[in-house]
Formats: C-alpha cells, sequence, structure tokens
C-alpha cells in the first residue's frame, strides 16, 4: 500500500465508520445483508481479518467465529478496534497486508473495502499472497464498494495508467488522491476464477451499494 494511502486511512481514523451510519436505504439492507453472511461464513472459523481498520465488520464477525486477528498498516485505526468488546477471542496486530508474517495457516479470511486500493497490476499477486495465510479449504469472504455516481468523490483516471482514482476530503479539509478501483461480475469472476476451482458467478453478489465475493478456497 502506498504512503499516500497509509496517510489517509491513519487521518481517517476516528471519522471512519461515520459511513456506516448513512441513512440510504439500499445501502443499509446491503449492509444488514453482508453481516449476515459473515456470520454464516465464519462460523466456528479462526478468522485473519486483513485490513481490519477500527473493528467494525471484526465485531460481526466474532458473533460467531472461533477467534479473530486482525491485522491493519495503521496503529491508529487498531487502538480503536482494540477498544471494543468480542463475541470470541480476538487480537490486534500491525502488519502490512502485502507482507503478511504469521505463525499459522487461518480456517477463514476477510478482506473489506481493501481490494479496490490494490493497483490492478499487483492483483493476482495480492489474491495469491492472501490464499498463502490459508488452509485449504478456509473461508474466503472479500467485499467492496460499487460504483455510485457521485459519492465518494469524482472518478479520475491517468493517462497509460489502469487504475481509477478518487480525491477523497476528510472533516479536517485535508484532500487525497488514492487508488479506488471498481468491477464488473465478469471481473471478478474472471480474477478470483484464476487462483481457486470452482469460483463462477455464483459466488458474486452486485447490489447497488456493495459486492461481494464469497467462496471456500480450493488450491
Amino acid at each position: 500500500m502506498s504512503d499516500d494511502m497509509v496517510k489517509y486511512y491513519s487521518d481517517r481514523a476516528k471519522e471512519y465508520e461515520e459511513i456506516y451510519a448513512w441513512r440510504d436505504p439500499d445501502r443499509q439492507t446491503e449492509q444488514d445483508l453482508m453481516g449476515v453472511e459473515l456470520k454464516k461464513a465464519f462460523k466456528g472459523k479462526r478468522v485473519l481479518d486483513i485490513g481490519c481498520g477500527t473493528g467494525y465488520w471484526t465485531q460481526r464477525i466474532s458473533e460467531t467465529a472461533e477467534s479473530v486477528l486482525g491485522i491493519d498498516i495503521n496503529e491508529a485505526v487498531l487502538e480503536i478496534a482494540r477498544s471494543k468488546e468480542y463475541g470470541c477471542p480476538s487480537g490486534f496486530k500491525v502488519m502490512d497486508a502485502y507482507n503478511m508474517e504469521l505463525e499459522e495457516k487461518y480456517t477463514g479470511t476477510i478482506a473489506s473495502f481493501m481490494l479496490s486500493h490494490v493497483l490492478k497490476q499487483d492483483m493476482d499477486g495480492w489474491i495469491s499472497h492472501v490464499h498463502d495465510q490459508l488452509e485449504p479449504g478456509a473461508s474466503v469472504f472479500i467485499a467492496d464498494n460499487t460504483f455510485v455516481e457521485g459519492i465518494g468523490g469524482k472518478l479520475n483516471t491517468k493517462p497509460g495508467d489502469p487504475n481509477t482514482y478518487k480525491l477523497r476530503t476528510l472533516n479536517d479539509g485535508s484532500q487525497h488522491m488514492i487508488v479506488k478501483n471498481y468491477f464488473t461480475v465478469d471481473e471478478l469472476v474472471e480474477l478470483f476464477g484464476a487462483h481457486t476451482s470452482g469460483f463462477d458467478e455464483k459466488n458474486v453478489f452486485m447490489g447497488k451499494c456493495f459486492w461481494w465475493v464469497s467462496y471456500q478456497y480450493r488450491p
């Protein structure tokens, strides 16, 4: 993750969860559904929460998981995550999601709202690295935003660059140009199908505000 992205999420730590309080009916419905699906996917699992941030989704996973380890590059968000209560044994570590060094392999993993920040040229390598942290058959749940015109800033492109970017303004007025890529169902099937067997469109949820993929990792 770039230094600009790391600083953006560090600066955004205290206001990060404001996004989940938006009173948009479609958004609230899909957020609630995602919470339900996460509890089902990780029931009884030892879960690695990659880019866990402030622990918003970690709390929901912890209601059914055996245990959760949340990792994030930013200590600022982990301080908030550690202040919360969880339904299962949960720990948090500062760690680079592109260079994870873990003591065990996990039976489940989630990466929420992270893939859109991965450069397209790095995505295959990053997914392989995530799978390297898992036992065969582990439950994988990757979620992110769909593109909604007017939400989250104007979409920007750069000449010769396959990625898209958004200029984000925080409550303190600071601005950050961040990588923000979006996907179609077909693109997600192609991307993940290259890394796990049996992956197809049935593994993809594409809503109005969010998408997610849910599957068992099969090398």
